[in-house]
């Protein structure tokens, strides 16, 4: 019996698959290698019974801050692996983006780079605070939860690409909206 790797390009994209049985997953291997697409096949085993039952994110439904900026209608602000919608209260301009952190990281990083522009000159936000919000102090911004619990990066990329397209959001710079469409054209 002979050993075999999964297929690998240089510098290539992980493509994470279910595992299912050898079989399929060599058949899966040998289109991907005469295909020649840039990726690095990456099998995975199904989850155990236990991965399934049990769950580590006890912490989700609880907001411990009085008063969170963030959660309004529900707890969001300690959710990871989601895609959200952010829109500007000033304009209504839209933003779509993806975390695998806790989102109230991520949206105090929006919200700094929107306070702050001149510390952040290359952000979304702050391209949008310097070009539409040039004279007013920095207006609120709502967030929209459109996914949560994605775990796998690529699946989170591929569902922000996915909304990106729906919502056309104003605010995303034109190089993360041809990263993002590149994953599903």
């Amino acid at each position: 019996m002979t050993t075999w790797r999964p297929y690998s390009a240089p510098d290539g994209v992980a493509l994470v698959l279910p595992y299912l049985n050898e079989q399929l997953a060599k058949r899966i291997n040998a289109i991907v290698k005469r295909s020649r697409l840039p990726v690095r096949l990456i099998f995975r085993p199904p989850p155990t019974l236990k991965e399934i039952l049990t769950s580590s994110r006890l912490y989700e439904d609880v907001c411990d801050e009085e008063g969170c900026r963030y959660c309004t209608d529900h707890k969001i602000c300690n959710l990871r692996g989601t895609v959200y919608l952010i829109k500007c209260r000033g304009c209504g301009h839209r933003y779509i983006g993806e975390s695998g952190r806790p989102l109230r990281k991520r949206l105090d990083e929006h919200r700094r780079a929107f306070e702050r522009p001149q510390t952040y000159p290359k952000n979304s936000f702050s391209r949008h605070r310097t070009t539409v919000h040039t004279r007013d102090s920095a207006p609120e911004f709502e967030v929209i939860v459109l996914h949560r619990h994605l775990e796998n990066t690529l699946h989170r990329k591929i569902m922000e690409a996915r909304e990106i397209k729906r919502y056309q959001p104003e605010i995303n710079n034109r190089e993360e909206l041809a990263e993002a469409l590149q994953l599903i054209a």
